[in-house]
């Protein structure tokens, strides 16, 4: 029985550091002042929008919440 737990905790743990390695490589790459990668998204009415089509203007992204 001991050994299910000590394979979920190692799954955790390898998961964890995935991911902050993805995040470390992320933020080397975009620095404070830098122009913002191009990405495109599907809005909340699933239309397909890239960052590009905003140019010029003030963009606001909150990605809390939805999924």
């Amino acid at each position: 029985m001991r050994s299910i737990p000590s394979i979920t905790l190692v799954i955790i743990i390898t998961g964890f550091l995935l991911f902050s390695i993805a995040i470390q490589d992320i933020q080397a790459e975009v620095g404070v002042g830098d122009q913002a990668p191009e990405f495109t998204l599907t809005d909340l009415d699933g239309n397909t929008v890239s960052l590009s089509d905003f140019t010029g203007q003030v963009v606001f992204l909150n990605f809390l919440g939805y999924g």
